[in-house]
């Protein structure tokens, strides 16, 4: 069940995943995706997560653009969601997967909630996790600044990771991988690339409408707040209450990454989840 690292073409994309699968037949598939932090990527996200998951579930987590080791590839004209949603349906074609649960953290989460927030989602998802994803808004200024900036050392990359987790053992672990992952060529430039702005036009204004969106979307949807995660303004979660009866949040003690510092509680979270919402 330990996840093991494979290669796949997603639409014209070189795109590593990892693969951990249950020593019985599967009940599904679960697909995770990763934050969108400088040195993400999937395995750094989702290692000991993905172990518990496999019990009973084939558990897919790919490196998604400009991340770990698939194509350093961004584009400029559209949302840094929207692009890798679509690479993210590719992945899902090229490993065979008509329909799976989907888990995202932070940028991650956000990204699945854009992506089903329609009448015609973009992935064959038949359900939804946001772990400490709003979809966008609701971030704070700590949020914006420490997560937005990185000086390229591994000392800045400890910042960086220990802004998101209370301690735990394997920490130092994580903060070499994400700083190596930082070193690999083209990371850190896509992670700058959508800060981009002509020196002349004003930024793309925000949707002011969210979540309202995700009521006409099919597909249950869960979303996790982190009440100690001062990334985010404290009660976000509380907008997608009574949104639709197949919407769901919850909240639970811990910061803004508890798929790396408290794995075993977020798992049975998820689990239960999976497990009692899987039709709206």
């Amino acid at each position: 069940m330990d996840p093991r690292p494979h290669t796949v073409n997603a639409g014209g994309f070189t795109t590593r995943y990892w693969e951990s699968t249950p020593p019985d037949t599967p009940r599904g598939t679960i697909v995770l995706v990763h934050d969108g932090a400088f040195g993400g990527d999937a395995i750094s996200s989702w290692a000991h997560v993905m172990p518990l998951l496999a019990r009973h579930h084939r558990v897919l987590a790919p490196d998604l653009l400009g991340y770990g080791d698939t194509d350093k590839a961004v584009y400029l004209d559209r949302s840094p969601y929207a692009f890798r949603t679509t690479h993210l349906a590719a992945f899902c074609a090229a490993v065979g997967v008509d329909t799976a649960h989907f888990i995202g953290q932070s940028f991650g989460g956000s990204l699945l909630l854009r992506a089903v927030a329609t009448t015609t989602p973009a992935l064959p998802a038949r359900t939804v996790v946001s772990i400490c994803g709003t979809g966008g808004p609701w971030r704070t200024e700590k949020g914006i600044t420490e997560l937005g900036r990185y000086d390229g050392t591994e000392e800045d990359m400890r910042r960086l990771v220990t802004t998101m987790v209370d301690d735990y053992p394997g920490l130092d672990d994580t903060i070499r991988a994400r700083y190596a992952n930082t070193r690999k060529p083209g990371h850190v430039t896509a992670c700058l690339a959508a800060r981009l702005r002509h020196p002349t036009m004003a930024a793309p204004t925000s949707d002011d409408t969210w979540p309202a969106p995700l009521r006409h979307s099919p597909i249950p949807v869960h979303v996790v707040e982190g009440t100690r995660d001062d990334l985010l303004q404290p009660g976000w979660s509380h907008h997608f209450d009574d949104l639709a009866p197949h919407i769901h949040s919850h909240r639970m003690n811990a910061r803004h990454a508890p798929n790396l510092d408290q794995p075993d509680t977020l798992t049975d979270l998820l689990l239960t989840f999976l497990t009692t919402r899987t039709t709206p």
